[in-house]
């Protein structure tokens, strides 16, 4: 132990530090003994209590040099734990997502003056080391009285005596420190590293789970703190401050709730908290399970006298010191001087140290600053502490402006409004250089301006960033009713103007390509400095303009629109793909996401709208690649962007691409972005922001996983397992969209989706929920009740409320002759819905607890030509879809679409698609009524818009789904299609001709390669239609119409053959320099029938590269494997596979089995000496070898499991887009060249790599 306490050669500073505590204790000691030898120590005692302090100042001193000491020890044990993690650990660590500076030794927070909060100290003190305590001790206080400042001590005292784990100090100032989702993983880091127990579980459980800070806070905590906590048996403290200040929606604090949920299970950790007593903060420490575990202490109930006490102390103690450093202030101040500062004060100790702080400022006499502030009002202190925060601290903040405002040059006063609404309205503290690069002011003048209002600001040196000591400043002088004077105030329209111009600017001269200087093709976390090369070449100033120009766009002034947009403009056509590097280094690219959209909302209809358009969509498209790696903006998004788009042609001399798109680059957008995985049920939060999604996991029968996803990149933001298979689901979320319903027939489970935690189960069942039912729910204005419209077991519609705070079902609604139509909807605090039955729409209302006897609020007729809806309105299938904004009813009848406008009883749409339209579950309205989505039965989607008079088609979109969603304010539509979410928006107008299907739609494409790699052969599995692509130009040679099923095809550089059914068709290829021919079976050279009658009964089939040979997988208990000749089909040789390997290749020398995966069983080809096979020998490996691989070409090149093509040397030389990407099977290597051929693709993908 004594390593840790030895000075390193060298260490002055060290030695000082302990040198002075010596110094103190022998002090100390030296008192004590002349104490120790008087014979009247008694008087001793007496004397020197009649003294100011003196027992108790020798005390202080005692404990002062303890705490001293205390600390340089714990400093020492501290740094050398820091060093003791390993470097692999210390690289996890650092690789976490948590706010770095939010513990107690970053910032400048002082701590309690001596003497002063000897009360409150001492019992949260005591709190610390009594375990019989509650484990939670919650400070509340108004604003200004001194909560961080006791924070801050206790941090301080509980680290130096060795009983702090972590603390997290948070701030509405700092990005990182305001968002709740730092706080867990902040606070297991700083555990981590300082204890070495806590750090041997941690560890290993971040690495297996490297995804766990995206969990909800209630897996946060849970995976972060409770599991390591527990294991390790620590005993600790762990500090949290301010956090009313952190951003949270939920009515309850969501830490406090998921705090409540585990704090009984880690007795030995004690949590300090500190907060306003804001109403979510209060009902969180009223959770029964938080409550009973909570000691509270509410600093504005102190007693008056020791407030005024402990202020006369503050005043006393920093008057004395500025006495130090100024002559002539021997009698200052006066006893009444200080009388009235403390009962001005109110109570309130920012008031008291902003007061000093006026009074010390530099190149100012105290004495004269101390009297102007005297003149002011007088404060309200009668009996107990009564705090007026606006009328004490606004008197003060105007004394201290009218110092700051000369009289002497107006340009001046400019500056400085200018400098204060930067300080004030930054999204981010800017350092006063920051702050002159963005106004582009002289950076010499910056700093003056803002020591002239020093004492409201933080300010310490030129490149700290600055922000005011109190946030009640920031409100007073944007307020017209406090701030009074208008030399003062800041206007945020002007300043907010004045901020993104300056950002613009700044840009627009400092932004260039690959500015960190990164190496060609690599993932931003594969640069070992990136942080070091971020910050040596982009400044503050600059990194800010990138991630905040946006949030100063919609509050600027009207009038200088045109002079924003011009700017603007040139910013997007010069600078748009330089911004996205500098987002991706520093981790911020969802920024560009809002950016983008918040312009697009901002702009009026001009060419610079369709520039934001187009980046809008290359951001969202390839946000995943762009986000992990700078360098692939040029070496993938760009090159993969469509032929037409604007982005590709304005910056197409940038482009690095390390591959030839041969085929299958789209000229247009593709409208649709996908998200993959087993994809059940979908819905829309109310904000339009997020999406939940229930999938089912691979090979789960018994559980779903519900995630919450970014709605305009599909990113996975949140994720909890439910306990409920997917069956007949729906999933919706409260209106305000801090809950989740998974609706289930049996059981409706309620999420928080801020914690991820269950808040209640309702047992239902009642409804049937299947695809087809009407379904629609809705929820009291209490939040009490829910109302919940679906088919009942009797196959009636029906209407239920339950109870949600006790789980229960209440009552019923049903009516025999008419058919409840969706959505039900809340009105004030009645439930609304609508019935239809032949000749009347009828739409009624009921309090939610009585909705058995409901009242008729308006009845509407049907129209009179269509017959078909008295059948449809007795029909089992939800064929009806009510707006009550706008009283409109879609339906269908037989083969058409109606939209009727109830109220002026008149057609808004009538419309008969391809095919008959699949009922309303494929309908929607977006809540304005802008947009109406329908689906046919060869699932077209088409969109509407609503004009004056009627509705316009849209869009239509071929996408295979029969589920598709209007977000609520119609700009985005979500659909489930083959098991995958898809997302597009309707905002861009889109016209694809609607798809009539054909039999083969849905599988995949076959794809093979000549061996010479100059020609490919594709057609879709059981298509008839085979092209033969000539890989130098890209364009087709030949167009065979086969007259069969094609099931297998081959090619050389001469010849192609295919086989379907029971036979093997070949053709001959024309000229090199003959284009886009055609051909029928007529034209074939040769036919052969198989020994196998049907290849449709086989399970998979492969021809050898010479076209000599087929093998083929026949099914079978176990499957049969058998290799048949071309040119006779006679079966030459077989063998048994096992069931699971039913993938074929055949090679020239050896022929592979595959299961899809890693498992394969291959067999040498044994010649019988002429051009036959004589049998089949097997080979000993079970792993995949790179010439059959799909994930592997016989060259080396590979694709990852997350999209990446890696060449030899494991470069990075593409990233493949989420709609070329599906599982590995569907890929198809020859040498350097890679075709993608899955089932969703307009055509095979043909990529042919450069290096």
């Amino acid at each position: 132990m004594d390593a840790f306490f030895a000075i390193p050669p060298g260490d002055v500073a060290e030695l000082r530090r302990r040198e002075e505590v010596i110094r103190e204790l022998k002090e100390i000691e030296g008192r004590l003994r002349s104490l120790s030898k008087d014979p009247y120590p008694s008087q001793w005692l007496i004397d020197h209590a009649k003294q100011d302090g003196g027992v108790f100042n020798l005390l202080e001193d005692l404990r002062e040099a303890i705490f001293h000491y205390q600390m340089v020890r714990r400093t020492r044990i501290d740094d050398q734990a820091f060093k003791l993690v390993n470097p692999a650990e210390s690289d996890i660590l650092g690789k976490l997502r948590y706010a770095r500076d939010a513990e107690y030794r970053h910032g400048d927070r002082g701590n309690c003056l001596r003497g002063t909060r000897r009360t409150i100290l001492d019992e949260i003190e005591f709190w610390t080391r009594d375990p019989r305590r509650p484990p939670v001790y919650w400070l509340n206080g108004l604003a200004g009285t001194g909560k961080s400042t006791i924070a801050q001590t206790i941090a301080e005292r509980t680290f130096a005596d060795g009983q702090l784990g972590a603390s997290f100090f948070c701030s509405r100032d700092f990005e990182d420190r305001r968002n709740i989702r730092f706080i867990f993983p902040t606070i297991a880091v700083q555990l981590a590293r300082r204890r070495a127990e806590f750090r041997s579980i941690f560890v290993p459980l971040v690495r297996s789970d490297p995804d766990i800070i995206h969990e909800s806070l209630y897996g946060q905590m849970d995976k972060l703190l409770v599991q390591p906590l527990l294991k390790s048996a620590i005993s600790t403290v762990i500090v949290i401050d301010a956090l009313d200040e952190c951003e949270d929606d939920e009515p309850t604090s969501a830490i406090l709730s998921v705090l409540g949920r585990f704090v009984n299970q880690i007795p030995k950790v004690k949590f300090f908290v500190t907060g306003r007593p804001e109403p979510r903060i209060r009902h969180g420490f009223r959770l029964p399970l938080l409550a009973k575990a909570t000691d509270v202490f509410e600093l504005h109930e102190v007693e008056p006298d020791q407030i005024m006490s402990d202020m006369q102390l503050f005043y006393k103690h920093n008057c004395s010191e500025i006495k130090s450093r100024h002559h002539g202030l021997d009698d200052w101040p006066a006893e009444e001087q200080l009388n009235q500062l403390c009962e001005r004060a109110a109570g309130l100790f920012i008031y008291a140290m902003a007061t000093v702080r006026f009074i010390n400022q530099n190149s100012k006499n105290p004495k004269k600053q101390l009297d102007r502030l005297i003149q002011s009002q007088e404060s309200g202190f009668e009996g107990r502490t009564k705090l007026k925060a606006n009328t004490t601290l606004d008197s003060l903040y105007m004394s201290i402006l009218r110092e700051a405002f000369s009289d002497d040059d107006p340009e001046d006063d400019l500056k400085l409004r200018s400098v204060l609404g930067a300080v004030i309205l930054a999204a981010n503290p800017l350092s006063p250089s920051a702050i002159a690069a963005l106004l582009d002011f002289d950076p010499g003048d910056v700093f003056p301006l803002l020591s002239s209002v020093n004492s409201l600001l933080v300010l310490s040196k030129i490149d700290q960033p600055v922000r005011p000591f109190h946030k009640s400043f920031p409100d007073f002088i944007i307020d017209p009713d406090r701030c009074t004077n208008p030399r003062f105030r800041v206007h945020p329209p002007d300043q907010h103007t004045e901020l993104l111009v300056g950002c613009l600017k700044l840009m627009n001269r400092r932004l260039e390509r690959n500015m960190c200087g990164l190496p060609d093709g690599v993932t931003n976390a594969e640069v070992k400095d990136l942080k070091q090369r971020t910050e040596r070449h982009v400044c503050r100033a600059l990194e800010y303009a990138c991630r905040s120009w946006h949030k100063h766009l919609k509050d600027t002034r009207p009038f200088q629109k045109l002079e924003i947009t011009r700017v603007l403009h040139r910013f997007l056509e010069e600078k748009f793909l330089f911004w996205l590097e500098v987002l991706s280094v520093l981790g911020a690219t969802r920024e560009a996401v809002d950016a983008l959209e918040a312009t697009e909302k901002w702009l009026d209809v001009s060419r610079t709208l369709d520039l934001t358009r187009d980046y809008f969509r290359f951001v969202v498209a390839f946000f995943s690649v762009i986000n992990t790696s700078a360098p692939h903006i040029y070496v993938s998004a760009l090159p993969l962007s469509p032929r037409m788009s604007i982005v590709r042609e304005l910056y197409k001399q940038y482009a690095c691409p390390s591959a030839k798109i041969v085929q299958g680059l789209q000229d247009l957008w593709n409208p649709v972005y996908a998200n993959r995985g087993f994809k059940r049920v979908a819905a829309w939060s109310p904000c339009n922001r997020f999406i939940a999604v229930a999938s089912r996991p691979a090979r789960a029968t018994t559980s779903a996983t519900i995630e919450i996803l970014d709605a305009a990149t599909l990113e996975r933001l949140n994720i909890f397992n439910s306990p409920q298979a997917l069956g007949d689901q729906r999933l919706g979320f409260s209106p305000d969209g801090r809950t989740l319903i998974q609706f289930d027939p049996e059981k409706f489970i309620r999420w928080d989706l801020q914690t991820g935690v269950p808040v209640s189960a309702v047992f239902s069942g009642r409804l049937v929920l299947a695809r087809q039912s009407s379904f629609s729910f809705a929820y009291s204005t209490d939040g009490k009740t829910l109302a919940v419209s679906g088919a009942s077991s009797q196959s009636l519609t029906t209407i239920d409320t339950y109870d949600l705070l006790s789980g229960t079902y209440t009552r019923s609604y049903h009516d025999p002759e008419a058919r409840i139509v969706a959505p039900i909807w809340t009105h004030a605090e009645c439930l609304r819905f609508v019935t239809v039955k032949p000749g009347s729409i009828t739409m009624w209302e009921a309090p939610f607890l009585s909705v058995h006897t409901p009242a008729m609020i308006q009845s509407f007729p049907t129209p009179d030509e269509i017959t078909d809806i008295e059948e449809a309105a007795q029909s089992k299938c939800g064929d009806f879809l009510f707006l009550p904004a706008f009283s409109q009813l879609a339906f269908k009848t037989q083969d058409t679409i109606f939209i009727w406008d109830a109220k002026d009883s008149r057609f808004l749409l009538k419309f008969v698609p391809i095919q008959n339209p699949w009922p309303h579950q494929g309908s929607s309205f977006s809540s304005d009524g802008r947009f109406f989505s329908h689906v046919d039965l060869y699932e077209n989607i088409y969109v509407w818009k609503r004009s004056p008079t009627d509705y316009i088609l849209h869009q239509v979109l071929p996408l295979h789904s029969t589920k598709p969603l209007l977000s609520p304010n119609g700009e985005s539509i979500i659909a489930i299609a083959r098991a995958a979410l898809h997302l597009w928006h309707t905002r861009y107008h889109v016209h694809l001709p609607p798809r009539e299907p054909k039999d083969e739609d849905g599988f995949d494409f076959l794809l093979e390669f000549s061996p010479n790699e100059v020609l490919a052969a594709s057609v879709r599995f059981m298509g008839d239609t085979v092209t033969i692509l000539d890989l130098q130009s890209g364009n087709p040679r030949l167009t065979i119409d086969t007259g069969m099923e094609v099931m297998c095809l081959g090619v050389t550089a001469s010849t192609v053959a295919v086989a379907g059914g029971g036979k093997i068709i070949n053709w001959n290829l024309p000229a090199e320099n003959c284009a886009n021919a055609m051909a029928s079976v007529d034209d074939s050279v040769h036919t052969t029938v198989l020994a196998c009658s049907n290849l449709a009964y086989s399970a998979e089939r492969s021809i050898s590269p010479d076209l000599t040979h087929i093998a083929v997988t026949e099914r079978g208990n176990p499957y049969n494997l058998h290799i048949h000749s071309m040119s006779t089909g006679k079966r030459l040789v077989g063998t048994k596979v096992p069931d699971t390997l039913q993938w074929v290749i055949l090679g020239g020398r050896e022929v592979w089995c595959m299961d899809g995966k890693d498992y394969v069983r291959g067999w040498k080809i044994i010649q019988d000496g002429g051009s036959g096979i004589a049998g089949l020998e097997p080979l000993e490996t079970t792993k995949c070898p790179p010439q059959v691989s799909p994930w592997q070409s016989r060259c080396g090149y590979e694709v990852t499991h997350d999209g990446w093509v890696l060449s030899p040397t494991q470069k990075r030389l593409l990233w493949l887009p989420q709609h070329w990407r599906e599982l590995g099977e569907h890929t198809t290597w020859s040498g350097r060249i890679l075709g993608l051929r899955h089932c969703e693709l307009p055509e095979v993908v043909i990529i042919e790599f450069l290096e």
